[in-house]
């Protein structure tokens, strides 16, 4: 969950790094507490229309799933809500994508309407826990390669991230060399620790080319998982009101920001910059991935 605009911008432009990190930290108590106020109270109003009160969200860093976080807080009575223990976990870690759910996770959330977006990876306990509370989710990831460009500019213009500093002097080819001596392989992980472990009956996988291509489609597979009552005009509706030139301010896919959280809404924009040194580093490291999850092979 983002920080409201205003103190977005305030802890940018005006606090040190490590000072961000911190109040990001402590800012996220009371912010819980009053999003979990106003899921408690879209239960109050819209609670018997709905079978699933908590509806999961999880997803690779960098791959649209703040797009499908947004569109699903357009059904009544739904509000995000992220627990402390998810910053706290990145702020003494560097990261979130290895946090491991508590096991009362599911029960924190009675009597809310609550869509949770996380980057947790889909270990046997993760999935165990949303199975056992009933939680039904959607997994979103997208090419790693646009991954990595995504995550160079976000973690560049964001001093608060735990890695601006490793990234904040890189060029892009040097920062794609960063990402693939660390990120890449645990993210190709994430990918297929999901695949692996997840409860085909109650979650579903969605690219974000997929979103790219066809937003309606791919948000219809999320509603019809999470058992949302929206007819195919709402769903257009509400793709029409996320589009990428709305969430930018006025920009149109393509037109590029590279400080901006909304940056391209586009795909395949590693080409530009992948070098054959850099190609040859990625596919070694990859290996296999995605074939060996059943998945076409990467266009090189």
């Amino acid at each position: 969950m983002r920080p409201p605009p205003i103190l977005d911008w305030f802890a940018k432009r005006c606090l040190p790094p490590a000072v961000a990190r911190r109040a990001k930290l402590i800012a996220s108590v009371p912010r819980y507490h009053l999003h979990r106020r106003a899921c408690r109270r879209g239960w109050l109003a819209h609670g018997d229309r709905y079978p699933h009160h908590l509806l999961f969200v999880a997803g690779l860093p960098k791959s649209g799933t703040t797009w499908v976080e947004r569109m699903l807080s357009s059904v009544p009575g739904y509000g995000s809500l992220l627990i402390p223990e998810v910053n706290r976990h990145e702020l003494d870690h560097g990261e979130s994508h290895t946090f491991e759910l508590p096991d009362d996770f599911a029960s924190r959330f009675d009597r809310m309407l609550v869509i949770t977006k996380m980057h947790v990876h889909g270990s046997v306990h993760n999935c165990r826990v949303l199975g056992d509370g009933d939680v039904p989710y959607a997994i979103v990831h997208r090419d790693l390669r646009d991954v990595a460009i995504s995550h160079i500019h976000y973690v560049r213009s964001t001093p608060w991230h735990p890695e601006h500093r490793d990234y904040a002097n890189l060029d892009i080819e040097r920062g794609l060399r960063h990402f693939g001596e660390t990120l890449l392989s645990p993210y190709a992980d994430w990918v297929r620790s999901w695949h692996r472990h997840r409860d085909p009956a109650i979650s579903t996988i969605v690219a974000y080319e997929e979103m790219l291509h066809d937003p309606s489609k791919a948000l219809t597979r999320i509603v019809e998982t999470f058992r949302l009552p929206l007819d195919r005009d709402r769903i257009e509706e509400i793709v029409a009101a996320h589009d990428f030139t709305r969430m930018s301010g006025g920009r149109r896919p393509g037109e590029e920001r590279a400080d901006a959280f909304v940056r391209s809404g586009t795909a395949g924009g590693w080409r530009r910059h992948f070098t054959p040194e850099l190609e040859s580093r990625y596919r070694e490291v990859l290996g296999r991935f995605p074939t060996d999850l059943g998945l076409p092979p990467l266009d090189w």
